[in-house]
């Protein structure tokens, strides 16, 4: 791979993290599927709250956007409509081959209507290229909340934190 199609990949990929949230952001579910999801992604979400632990995983384009499509219908924060994702220092690795790569990004959500920062934490993801562009393969955020979000997130799942 050479210098230049390594930086469009890095370039590409930057860009298509940034889509992922500002899509989840609104619920453009189309955008998540069309543009950022692989068919055979697998999300993978460790929250934490003090010393209490929820965990995770979905595999499936399909079941990943049911899971998004129920965690925005529940009473966490980001249901309000008005959560911002910021996700940023991104580290890429593109594999010399050019048609996958590794990131890490550091994560951060903020509500819009209490100025106030509801989760943050670190991400990593794993990318292919495909003949429609770049998509998220695997995303794993290992993210800190508040108090009030881990309790929405239970009784929204139905399962007691570790």
């Amino acid at each position: 791979m050479n210098a230049a199609d390594e930086a469009l990949a890095h370039a590409e990929i930057q860009s298509l993290l940034s889509r992922y949230y500002q899509a989840l952001d609104v619920a453009d579910w189309h955008a998540l599927e069309s543009e950022v999801l692989a068919e055979d992604a697998v999300w993978e979400l460790v929250q934490r709250c003090g010393d209490a632990v929820h965990e995770d995983r979905i595999e499936g384009r399909a079941a990943l956007l049911a899971w998004f499509r129920r965690m925005l219908g529940g009473d966490v924060t980001m249901s309000r409509g008005a959560v911002r994702h910021f996700l940023n220092t991104h580290v890429i690795h593109v594999a010399p081959e050019g048609r996958s790569a590794r990131s890490t990004s550091h994560l951060q959500a903020v509500d819009g209507n209490a100025m106030a920062v509801v989760a943050m934490g670190f991400v990593e993801a794993e990318h292919v290229q495909t003949s429609r562009g770049w998509r998220i393969r695997r995303y794993r955020v290992d993210e800190h909340l508040r108090e009030e979000d881990m309790k929405a997130l239970r009784e929204l799942l139905g399962t007691r934190a570790n």
